[in-house]
């Protein structure tokens, strides 16, 4: 992940002496003002934006079906959930970054589906103020539809009388690059719970996407073995029994299939053997492959027979 600072942002960064400092998975926030807390407004915040340098950061990670281009993940420190024991804070509502973190961008005007006339609603921003119906207000063409004007960049909330949330992510310049994320940091909230700890940390955890692995040989030498299985390191068969399949009008492959999910990873300490008459029983068996290739995070297969949205990788040796 990249981290860089919005306009706005840098200014007030300056102005109360933040220094932001990346490091390999994350930035620190440093300051060498101890005075400055009772000077910051609750409402004043700062805005970051994570991009991914990794092309297949998306395939690696677990995340909700989403447009890339029509969505972003939206964190803060206000509703951070507290580890116990401990001075850090989850900035999502789940273990991992999910659809409570997926936002709409929006620029000029929120369009609500479904839209009730009569129903209470009202907008806030992400510190909980209520937002002025000159910001945004309705548009006479379209109900459901909201004009939004002289409004500064950040998270707007829908409320119903259902108490049904929508969120929306506002971005005040027409020309704008649409991050992966976008981070808003509350200082005074930060601060306050920094006197309280001495020491705050913040995380974002992605969960790692798990496929299922199915091993392709495809190369005529294998046919010579008769009894052929995968093992891991543990000598546990994890990958059910071969069966032919056609890869090719010619040409059919041996497939083994995982039994179970296997965490996609660039790097990885799991270690699968191809191994001949193998004896789950003395463990012994002649080793054919002793370290089979692993998946690889740019290409994803999605079953065309199950109804479910299991992935797929597929290795071809």
């Amino acid at each position: 992940m990249t981290v860089s600072l919005a306009e706005d942002s840098q200014r007030l960064i300056h102005n109360l002496n933040i220094l932001i400092k990346p490091f390999h998975g994350g930035f620190h926030i440093l300051s060498s003002d101890a005075e400055f807390p009772g000077t910051i407004d609750a409402a004043d915040s700062f805005q970051l934006f994570l991009n991914c340098t990794d092309p297949y950061f998306i395939n690696y990670t677990e995340l909700p079906p989403y447009n890339l281009a029509d969505k972003l993940l939206y964190f803060n420190n206000i509703s951070g959930i507290k580890k116990e024991g401990t001075s850090g804070f989850v900035l999502h509502a789940e273990n991992f970054a999910g659809a409570s973190e997926l936002v709409q961008p929006v620029y000029d005007q929120i369009v609500i589906p479904g839209f009730n006339s009569g129903d209470d609603y009202r907008f806030t921003n992400a510190a909980g103020n209520e937002i002025h119906s000159q910001n945004i207000s309705p548009s006479i063409e379209n109900a459901g539809s909201f004009n939004i004007s002289n409004l500064e960049q950040g998270l707007i909330l829908f409320h119903s009388k259902e108490n049904d949330v929508k969120k929306f992510y506002h971005y005040s310049n027409a020309v704008w690059k649409k991050p992966f994320a976008v981070l808003e940091i509350f200082p005074g909230k930060l601060f306050h719970q920094f006197e309280e700890k001495g020491k705050v940390e913040y995380a974002i955890n992605f969960s790692n996407r798990k496929t299922i692995w199915k091993y392709f040989l495809v190369s005529p030498v294998y046919n010579k073995f008769k009894n052929l299985s995968i093992i891991n390191k543990g000598k546990e068969q994890v990958f059910s029994s071969p069966e032919k399949q056609s890869v090719h009008p010619e040409s059919d492959a041996l497939v083994f299939e995982s039994k179970n999910k296997i965490p996609l990873a660039e790097h990885t300490e799991e270690i699968f053997q191809l191994v001949d008459n193998y004896s789950a029983g003395n463990g012994k068996g002649k080793i054919v492959l002793k370290n089979l290739p692993g998946a690889s995070a740019d290409q994803l297969y999605l079953s065309e027979t199950i109804s479910n949205d299991t992935f797929y990788s597929h290795i071809f040796i």
